[in-house]
């Protein structure tokens, strides 16, 4: 059959969707970019708030009307069973934890998903590699739907992880994302630790760079140490997502964060340290219930006095099932936008003071995918994008000179080729 596949949301579901089309392509299925002209589709779901929600429904009400087979994955399929069936009562759930048995499920029957990552990945177009290295969170966030969706930790196997990324850099692939709802959870039902994943990974003898996903506080700050250890290899961009959410104790004690505002300090301070030049990213929800203003302000003195490169702003989104649907002292919407906007307006404020000081800088990049308008874009060593006029192969690393900045990105020129590292893409 010819297959559609479409995907939404985090890393993880990116993820997680390639392996699908890697199998399918194994199994003797084609893919198409074409929805209309598919025998059959798949939807890979994210249902992290309510606005996304309602983007799967329509996305999902769309795709059925071609009345061609429809596979819905993602969280969705774990998460909100019973709506998903609602809406689309003929198509065939998959849940996260069961992606590999999407061949089964369009009824091939010839592969099996855990040949998945065996398969060739060279004519899909993909110019980084993904990979998944566990499922589910230690946390019990009281907002959280995807834990509903993903469960406890369950990691897989350091020479499985290895070995994928094996073959992802002898195929040429220089940019390798480890992926997970928290990265830092790796390895704690199995007795081994993000730290020692890294360290596995950067024995690989070959030229590339790892971007180390989402990781919270509450999983990093007890390995935090031998984790600033491992991103010493220069194999490891320096670049910690380490979403804080709040910056009020009781915020995070209602939301059931477990670590102190004290704590996100602490850990940043520490790889700081180590990396003075470490790009740093954190997420905030806004509007939780009960933040008072005072609350708020906490936060935005928080983000002042850390100055992350970026923060990912959300508004509270009540999900039904979780804790915090139901607790009292909703913030009115209009409030809420205020906020948002607010901690939005500093966040750019801040990330272009800090890109304006990289000006007249030179680093020697990875150039990593196309960019607009015959542009592509490379990553320094923290994971900080260039966009560069030239044309440049991808996998290449590069001298560039930093021309300009916005709060985005910084713009550059290439200065000289490095002259290793290229990739056959």
């Amino acid at each position: 059959m010819k297959v559609y596949v479409e995907a939404y949301g985090c890393t993880q579901n990116y993820g997680e969707a390639r392996l699908m089309q890697e199998a399918l392509v194994g199994s003797g299925h084609t893919l198409t970019a074409s929805e209309g002209d598919a025998d059959a589709h798949v939807l890979v779901t994210c249902t992290v708030i309510e606005t996304t929600e309602r983007k799967m429904v329509r996305r999902m009400a769309e795709l059925a009307s071609y009345e061609k087979p429809l596979v819905v994955a993602g969280c969705m399929a774990a998460a909100q069973r019973d709506r998903v069936r609602a809406i689309v009562p003929r198509a065939k759930l998959l849940p996260p934890r069961k992606w590999p048995q999407i061949v089964e499920l369009l009824d091939a029957g010839t592969a099996c998903g855990d040949r998945a990552a065996e398969t060739e990945s060279e004519g899909f177009g993909w110019h980084d590699a993904i990979v998944p290295i566990a499922q589910g969170c230690a946390g019990r966030c009281t907002y959280c739907i995807t834990r509903v969706a993903r469960g406890r930790v369950a990691s897989l196997p350091t020479d499985a992880i290895v070995a994928q990324v094996r073959r992802h850099v002898d195929r040429g692939l220089r940019e390798i994302k480890l992926t997970g709802q928290d990265t830092a959870a790796y390895g704690v039902d199995i007795g081994t630790t993000l730290a020692e994943l890294l360290q596995a990974v950067e024995e690989i003898p070959s030229e590339f760079r790892t971007r180390v996903g989402m990781a919270d506080p509450l999983t990093v700050y007890p390995i935090v140490d031998e984790l600033v250890r491992a991103y010493a290899s220069e194999k490891v961009f320096k670049f910690l997502h380490l979403p804080v959410q709040s910056g009020s104790d009781r915020i995070l004690e209602a939301m059931r964060r477990e670590y102190s505002v004290a704590q996100f300090e602490e850990i940043v301070h520490r790889f700081r340290h180590a990396y003075p030049e470490l790009s740093l990213s954190t997420d905030v929800i806004v509007g939780f219930p009960g933040e008072t203003e005072d609350e708020f302000e906490a936060t935005m003195d928080l983000v002042r006095r850390v100055r992350p490169d970026i923060v990912n702003v959300t508004r509270f989104s009540a999900r039904s099932g979780t804790p915090a649907a139901n607790m009292e002292n909703q913030i009115v919407g209009w409030r809420v936008k205020e906020r948002s906007r607010r901690l939005t307006r500093l966040r750019f404020e801040i990330a272009q003071e800090l890109h304006d000081r990289l000006v007249g800088r030179e680093y020697t990049v990875l150039v990593t995918e196309p960019g607009k308008a015959g542009t592509v874009l490379a990553r320094t060593p923290e994971y900080r994008q260039v966009v560069l006029p030239e044309a440049a192969s991808l996998g290449e690393f590069v001298t560039v000179g930093i021309d300009g900045a916005t709060p985005t990105d910084l713009r550059g020129h290439v200065k000289s080729t490095e002259g290793h590292a290229q990739a056959a893409l």
